[in-house]
Order: C-alpha cells, then sequence, then structure tokens
C-alpha cells in the first residue's frame, strides 16, 4: 500500500464538505503527518541505505528499536503490541465518539435569554474523526480479505471494520508495508479519536461554604449552590475578596494579570503593567531568580484610582 501525499488529500477531501473550517484543519493536520511520514522515511533511506544490519531496524517514525533475530517484519514487537491496543481498543473508542456525536449543544442559560443561534445537534469534531478512521482503516481491511479469502468479516460499518482488522492483526505484521499501519493506526487513535471525545470539563476551587462544605465551578461559571445547604456563592465576588485580602503578596507578572482576570474585573494586561513601570506607577517590590516581582495592592490601586477617574 503505496500512500503519496496526492492519495492523502484526495481521501481527506472526500470526508466532509469544504465549508466545513474543522474538517479543513484536521485534513490539514492529516496531510502534514503524512509529509512528515515520507520525509523522515526519504531520509532514513538515504542515511541507512541497504546495509544488513541497519534495515533490521524498526522501520516506524521515531522507534527504530533493533529488531529481532530472524523477524522480517518492518515494526518491532512493541510497536506491533500497541498497535493490537489500539485496534482492540477501537470499537469502544467509537461507542464514545457515537455518544459525543449525539450530544446536544444547549445554547443559552437556565436564567437568561436563549440564544439566537440553533443549537448543533451534533459534534462537528467526532463526525470528523469517525469518517477519518474509517477511511483509514478501509483500505487496510480490503487488502486483508482479499489476501485471506478464507477469513469473512462484515465491513458495512466503521465497527465491523475494527472488528475485521483485529482478526488481520497476523497478516498486517507481515505486510511488507506494516509500518506504515502501525504509524497511521497510531495517529487516527491518538491524535483524532481520543482528542475528539468529550472529556470532563475543568473545575475551579470556589472557597469554602458558611456550612463547611468545599465548593469547585466550571470555569468561566460566576455563581454555585452549594449541594448542602443551597447557599449561592458569588464566584467573582468571592475571589476579588481573596485578591484584595492578599493585598501585601508579591507576584509575577503572569501571575498578576491572571489572578485579576480570575475576579472577572478589568482586564490587565502585561503591557498595560509595563507602562505603569515606565511611568513610575508601579514600582518592583521583589523578584524571584530573576523575574520581578509586583505587590497585588498597588495593583489594585491603580485599578480603582483609574475607575474613578473614568467615571
Amino acid at each position: 500500500m503505496h500512500l503519496c501525499i496526492c492519495d492523502a488529500y484526495a481521501s481527506c477531501n472526500a470526508l466532509t464538505d469544504a465549508t466545513n473550517v474543522r474538517t479543513n484543519a484536521l485534513t490539514k493536520t492529516y496531510v502534514v503527518y503524512v509529509i512528515r511520514k515520507l520525509l523522515v522515511r526519504n531520509a532514513r533511506v538515504k542515511t541507512i541505505g541497504f546495509d544488513v544490519k541497519t534495515d533490521r531496524l524498526c522501520q516506524v517514525t521515531d522507534c527504530d528499536m533493533p529488531m529481532p533475530t530472524g523477524d522480517n517484519s518492518t515494526a518491532c514487537p512493541d510497536c506491533w503490541a500497541a498497535t493490537e491496543q489500539r485496534i482492540a481498543e477501537m470499537p469502544s473508542l467509537i461507542t464514545e465518539l457515537e455518544t459525543t456525536l449525539s450530544r446536544q449543544t444547549v445554547s443559552g442559560t437556565a436564567n437568561g435569554s436563549r440564544s439566537n443561534e440553533r443549537p448543533l445537534p451534533y459534534s462537528i469534531v467526532a463526525s470528523d474523526a469517525l469518517r477519518l478512521l474509517h477511511v483509514t482503516i478501509w483500505p487496510w481491511v480490503k487488502e486483508g480479505l482479499e489476501s485471506n479469502p478464507d477469513l469473512y468479516g462484515n465491513v458495512h460499518t466503521t465497527r465491523e471494520l475494527a472488528h475485521t482488522l483485529l482478526a488481520l492483526h497476523g497478516w498486517l505484521i507481515t505486510h511488507p508495508e506494516g509500518n506504515e499501519a502501525v504509524e497511521e493506526l497510531c495517529f487516527i487513535v491518538e491524535d483524532v479519536c481520543r482528542p475528539a471525545i468529550d472529556r470532563a470539563p475543568d473545575k475551579a476551587y470556589a472557597g469554602q461554604c458558611q456550612c463547611g462544605e468545599e465548593l469547585y465551578v466550571l470555569v468561566g461559571q460566576a455563581g454555585v449552590l452549594c449541594p448542602v445547604c443551597g447557599s449561592l456563592r458569588n464566584v467573582m465576588a468571592w475571589r476579588r475578596t481573596q485578591l484584595e485580602a492578599a493585598a501585601d503578596r508579591l507576584l509575577t507578572v503572569a501571575e498578576m494579570t491572571r489572578a485579576i482576570a480570575e475576579t472577572g474585573g478589568e482586564t490587565v494586561s502585561r503591557k498595560r503593567i509595563e507602562v505603569w513601570r515606565r511611568r513610575g506607577r508601579l514600582l518592583r517590590t521583589g523578584h524571584d531568580r530573576g523575574v520581578a516581582l509586583y505587590r497585588v495592592g498597588d495593583v489594585l490601586d491603580i485599578l480603582a484610582h483609574d475607575m474613578r477617574r473614568a467615571v
């Protein structure tokens, strides 16, 4: 199976409509991967040549493990073991992608006005991943079934293709271009399918409730109800109070901009702090391994002064 750059463009462009921005980005990612693989392989051929000893290295990109004596495969046992595991996990990955695909994206909030935009009935990234998974494993399954006419396999769905490919794993090991199968299957599973699956959203600490319960909120969430006593915590106001209580604390510019941004207040950029420093409004009060530190209270005072002037 010879995979050229033109083939990569043709197969990827057939995945979805040209107007799908996310698909185009995914196509570019796949083509860059193919080009990189071809460049590395060509460089290896020029460097190694046809020396008997060096040719028995694993031909998978970035591996180069010594091949066992008598093993005529183009990939080492470790690469094949990892590939077999990835193929075995494909059915469950497909299930997770389908779950993500059917997820309803809700616009607006419960207490606010709903967005005018219609909710998407599916996840674009997940649909792209499923299509690319299908077109990646289909050629290997097709060639494997043609080479093994006694082996019957259903190939109507992506899940059936994955099951059939697992049954063809032994044949795949003996394929003269098996190293390409290892790289392609690694790419589709690790770089496309897994990132497309919904993950649990990140949560941030929001302090301790008056009842003693520790509170956590989704990143960007303005408030949270205590699951124990039901009281409402204004997260941004709480963070502002915490920041003011830490007026004497020294922070770097990056820490300062992030801490103030989390309170939902006025944005303070690195450039703005640098302007204050040059004009003598903000003085450096310390350093940490050569990195300048500034007092939180001084920055808050400048912000309060500028806000009063703006009013």
